[in-house]
């Protein structure tokens, strides 16, 4: 996938859901040879790129995690949810330009109900495989399940809600003019795009960066509540470079490489998507002595990849030490002259590599770090005083679908001192400034968006 990645980044077809549901512009199911493809990722990639991340979006990515970890102080039950929150609006912010201040926001809870259905809906199984069988395209729908209205209901749903952000986006520029958003750059370089092309750019970053984040973070406090030990290792490093009187920041990264080892080792041990996204070859090759003809669908375990016994130490466990001496970014390794360099494959392969890695990197880095300094964590008890196991198990302790997510779970999760605690608070404060430059969140609109 990254050796040949000029032939194997490819899509096969997806008729539900790149004809019916996203009329062909949503850039995860594209073309490789479409000339859109390779525009959308460009302006995507120049946008979320390092210099962009460090010039431009480290003020949201600190604001949107001081609020996490206020959120976190003031009703830690609802960690998981407070996850969800902060990274939905730190891409809305980015986006269009507003945030998502609170669990309850109606974009948030109806971005989050349509991500739910939709993917539920595209699950292998839960449609005719049309793409292999074209025939039953022609069979009438009522006898397969009404598959085509049910994809048609999605489609509405979601050209409604990702509409109606694009014009609120519209207004603001009309009344007070641009911002430095994507979604203010897509109306300016792209004008070409057709209003559903503009739409589902947008919403593309917004669907594939929502659960991606949020999911391993919520996975690095189950591990370390089943594991406290790994975070007394960390946070003995942790004390050594940033005191109680701020919270970790970026330049920290090259400090703290067991924080660094824990991102790696979440993304590997549990990735958000343990089977990556159908490639397809673009032309015939050969590989392992096997003839694959072109168009030939390429499905990657990266589960199986990533248990590895000849790559990691100790595979089967949740174990930090899999990445000893790998202390660059994800990105460093992602772009390897050599595969073997990869640190694991959790933003992807070759040419569909995540443009938004570097964001991610730096998003991920600040949640894992204030986490472990500032917070202790340790299993809920039962009625008779004894500790509440954690399941960790890839079966039962997460959720199915095409990403995964852990299954609910208690964690006692308490600040470590008032020193601490007073410093969350004052950068939260701090982060009120940055919160007054963005727009008003959107009203829920007139009409809802249930399917």
């Amino acid at each position: 996938m990254d050796k040949k990645n000029s032939i194997t980044s490819d899509r096969p077809p997806s008729y539900a859901a790149n004809k019916l549901i996203y009329k062909g512009d949503f850039l995860l199911l594209m073309s490789y040879d479409s000339p859109r493809f390779r525009l959308q990722r460009r302006l995507i990639h120049q946008f979320y790129m390092e210099n962009m991340a460090e010039k431009t979006h480290f003020p949201y990515i600190y604001a949107e995690s001081a609020q996490l970890f206020k959120d976190i102080m003031d009703d830690p039950n609802e960690f998981a949810n407070h996850a969800f929150r902060y990274t939905n609006s730190l891409i809305m912010t980015t986006v269009y330009g507003f945030r998502t201040p609170r669990i309850s926001t109606y974009h948030f809870q109806a971005i989050m109900s349509l991500q739910e259905v939709a993917s539920r809906l595209i699950v292998p199984g839960n449609l005719p495989p049309v793409d292999i069988f074209p025939f039953l395209n022609y069979i009438p729908e009522m006898f397969l399940g009404n598959w085509k209205s049910k994809c048609a209901r999605v489609a509405e749903a979601s050209s409604a809600l990702f509409g109606g952000l694009l014009d609120r986006v519209i207004e603001r520029r009309a009344k007070l003019g641009r911002k430095d958003t994507f979604a203010d750059r897509i109306l300016e370089e792209a004008s070409d795009f057709t209003r559903h092309e503009q739409i589902y750019i947008l919403a593309t970053i917004l669907e594939a960066g929502t659960d991606s984040t949020s999911s391993a973070w919520v996975t690095l406090v189950q591990m370390l509540t089943d594991q406290p030990a790994l975070l007394k290792e960390a946070q003995e490093e942790m004390d050594q470079v940033v005191g109680e009187d701020r919270t970790p920041r970026w330049d920290d990264f090259y400090k703290l490489p067991k924080v660094n080892y824990l991102m790696k080792e979440v993304q590997r041990f549990r990735p958000v998507v343990p089977i990556a996204f159908p490639h397809a070859l673009a032309q015939d090759t050969t590989i392992d002595g096997y003839h694959l003809p072109k168009g030939t669908t390429i499905v990657c375990n990266l589960s199986g990849l990533h248990l590895d016994e000849k790559k990691f130490r100790n595979p089967y466990q949740f174990d930090p030490t899999n990445f000893t001496g790998k202390t660059g970014p994800a990105s460093a390794y992602a772009t390897a002259a050599d595969y073997e360099d990869r640190d694991h494959y959790g933003y992807g392969f070759g040419r569909r590599l995540c443009p938004g890695i570097h964001f991610a990197e730096r998003s991920l880095f600040i949640t894992f770090s204030k986490l472990i300094w500032g917070f202790d964590l340790s299993p809920a008890m039962d009625e008779n005083g004894r500790p509440i196991k954690v399941d960790i198990d890839w079966h039962t302790g997460y959720t199915g679908g095409v990403t995964r997510a852990p299954m609910p779970f208690k964690s006692v999760i308490k600040v470590r001192s008032e020193a601490r605690r007073q410093t969350l608070l004052r950068e939260y404060e701090e982060a009120q400034n940055v919160f007054s430059t963005l727009d008003p969140c959107p009203p829920p609109p007139t009409t809802d968006y249930k399917l």
